[in-house]
């Protein structure tokens, strides 16, 4: 369950809880890891994580990336049983992700659907577990100058590591305290969108600020807000 923190910033217009997601996995293997980093008030205040049994044995060589052994995975249920946490998690807020396409496309292939929940950048319904919040877009529509989209690369640049570093001790369990492991990467997403949403001049961010910059196909404007 989440924890709550003391550490609080500014995400002044957003009064929902939004939740920073990223899966280990693949469409044939299955989401073999989850990690979910809740966000309220400008800060990280928990993490919600597990491995999960693959549809099938997991090869070598991404057990290797993925730093997990089919005998460890084995021990937990299937990501399919964990999605009705999730569905709760979306009727409550919104997710976000690094590359937002790939986790949307691993939660659509457990559920289609979430069923009805709501919008919140637009104030209305939706079947979808879109909108997303996407950080890897935001990096590439807000920052053109960026050196990298990559998130790992992005931690370094906006000097997040250390912090990064402690969060991961307190909330990831210790062998997954490292990139390509879902509670962390997930926790390198939420410090930063914290990051983009607490620079000075970005009072004006709301939900949807944050939906429409997160498109991939968007082609900018004379300003910001």
């Amino acid at each position: 369950m989440f924890a709550k923190t003391a550490d609080f910033r500014k995400m002044k217009k957003i009064n929902i809880p939004v939740f920073a997601i990223d899966f280990e996995g693949s469409r044939k293997i299955g989401v073999v890891e989850y990690g979910v980093a809740r966000i309220e008030g400008g800060a990280v205040v928990g993490v919600e994580t597990s491995l999960c049994a693959p549809k099938i044995p997991i090869p070598q060589r991404d057990s290797e990336f993925f730093g997990i052994k089919n005998s460890e995975a084995a021990k937990f249920p299937p990501f399919a049983e964990s999605v009705s946490r999730l569905r709760k998690l979306r009727q409550e807020g919104m997710f976000a992700a690094h590359n937002a396409a790939v986790e949307d496309s691993l939660l659509r292939d457990a559920m289609p659907s979430p069923g009805f929940v709501p919008d919140f950048s637009r104030g209305s319904q939706t079947a979808q577990w879109a909108p997303w919040i996407d950080t890897c877009a935001l990096l590439k529509n807000i920052f053109p100058n960026a050196q990298s989209a990559k998130l790992s690369q992005a931690i370094e640049e906006f000097s997040l590591a250390p912090e990064l570093g402690s969060l991961a001790e307190k909330f990831c369990p210790p062998r997954r305290r490292k990139w390509h492991c879902a509670p962390f990467d997930a926790l390198a997403c939420a410090l930063l969108l914290i990051k983009i949403c607490s620079f000075d001049g970005f009072e004006g961010v709301s939900l949807a600020w944050l939906a429409r910059y997160s498109s991939p196909r968007y082609e900018g404007e004379n300003t910001l807000f």
